[in-house]
């Protein structure tokens, strides 16, 4: 009978040490506006037409940028794009810790580059996984993979225009 309840005083010391921990915080319901510096690390980047790539980057870079996330919850598309690429973001996903944002972007004579970051956020910022694809009148198309870490800097959107992040192919 001992061995019982020497067993059930155990059991409660382990249930209410299990009660003491955090629980992890929800996500909020979209990403919080404000100014955000992102780190962009290439991990993979293929000529996809088999001819030189026209770009600086090369794996293992880590390109850092700062840009704004507005109020409607959607990060700036220069966050995320090259220096000089205009974009825009087509069918954004930005929810309940999820985000799934594709830019489409015209690089000035060249052509198109598509980006697509996959990923989660919270209230601190977000994470996720770039890949961005090229279609260039010309030579030079490729595929750009990069890991994207963002935190948020300040709730005020402070940041001068994103110098450029990914992709800087």
């Amino acid at each position: 009978m001992r061995s019982f309840v020497l067993f059930g005083v155990f059991l409660l010391g382990a249930c209410s040490q299990e009660a003491a921990k955090e629980a992890p915080k929800a996500a909020p319901a979209t990403l919080p506006a404000g100014t955000y510096e992102v780190k962009a690390t290439v991990k993979s980047l293929d000529s996809t037409d088999k001819t030189p790539l026209p770009t600086f980057a090369k794996v293992g870079d880590v390109i850092t940028t700062q840009g704004c996330v507005g109020a409607d919850g959607l990060p700036a598309p220069e966050l995320l794009a090259a220096k000089g690429d205009q974009c825009t973001l087509t069918d954004p996903y930005v929810r309940s810790g999820r985000m799934n944002v594709t830019l489409d972007c015209n690089r000035s004579g060249q052509g198109n580059v598509n980006a697509i970051l996959d990923g989660k956020y919270d209230g601190e910022g977000f994470t996720g996984t770039l890949t961005a694809n090229s279609s260039f009148s010309g030579p030079g198309d490729y595929k750009l993979v990069e890991d994207i870490v963002a935190r948020k800097v300040s709730d005020q959107c402070t940041a001068a225009p994103a110098a450029g992040a990914a992709p800087k192919a």
